[in-house]
């Protein structure tokens, strides 16, 4: 009787040992569960903290570089949001010119539409030469019939355009009121939005007036109106 009774009071300290094992084990794993998510792989919990940053790193967008953002610009300025160039069969006239790239025309239905040459920028009114660039522009086109090839139209609701005279006979110049101007020495070729092949042939074009020190290219070093507007901001 001893000894089995020896052994049933082994047997009962044995579960209670186990059972506060247990509880110790059940309530770990309710802290775990708690504080943060378990891993039952085994791997250990990852922080909130590094999940985040790690979501972040992930979600971070490319930096661009210097040429990308170039890229992108330029192709913005050439193609977003604008449609593709469009030849208009109407035939205007020069109602006035505010400078020597940007008018108003007026079809004959008595229809007025703003307009904007295409690839060039033409000093401003108030910059040197920005008086005789306007006057050559009106002496080019004022009483001719025109025809305009649209190419967007721009933040301004304005007709980005390559302009053509119209002959008597019906024919339209091949040379645009865009290039004369440049070969006259009136307008820069504007690069940023000059996208089209014939910008480079403009390009040479304006090499030879400034070559010849005509219209702007009398001075020496000139000003670009998009300098020049941006000097007028601060």
């Amino acid at each position: 009787m001893k000894k089995r009774k020896s052994f049933f009071s082994r047997k009962k300290r044995s579960s209670g040992r186990y059972g506060l094992e247990a509880a110790i084990l059940c309530a770990l794993l309710m802290a775990a569960a708690y504080v943060g998510d378990v891993d039952i792989s085994g791997d250990a919990p990852k922080p909130a903290a590094k999940r985040e940053l790690s979501v972040q790193k992930r979600e971070a967008p490319v930096k661009q570089t210097f040429s990308d953002r170039a890229k992108d610009k330029s192709s913005r300025a050439a193609a977003a949001g604008k449609s593709s160039p469009v030849a208009d069969e109407r035939e205007y006239r020069l109602v006035r010119a505010s400078d020597g790239d940007s008018f108003i025309l007026e079809d004959g239905a008595r229809r007025s539409i703003r307009v904007r040459l295409y690839g060039v920028d033409a000093p401003e009114s108030k910059q040197r030469f920005g008086q005789q660039s306007r006057e050559h522009l009106i002496a080019l086109i004022k009483n001719r019939p025109l025809r305009l090839k649209t190419m967007y139209l721009d933040n301004y609701k304005r007709a980005v355009s390559l302009v053509f005279l119209t002959n008597g006979d019906g024919s339209v110049d091949e040379l645009s009121v865009n290039q004369r101007q440049v070969q006259a020495g009136m307008a820069w070729v504007y690069d940023y939005f000059c996208t089209s092949d014939i910008c480079k042939t403009w390009k040479i074009e304006e090499a030879m007036a400034r070559k010849q020190k005509l219209g702007l290219w009398r001075d020496s070093n000139p000003t670009p109106p998009w300098q020049w507007r941006r000097s007028q901001k601060r």
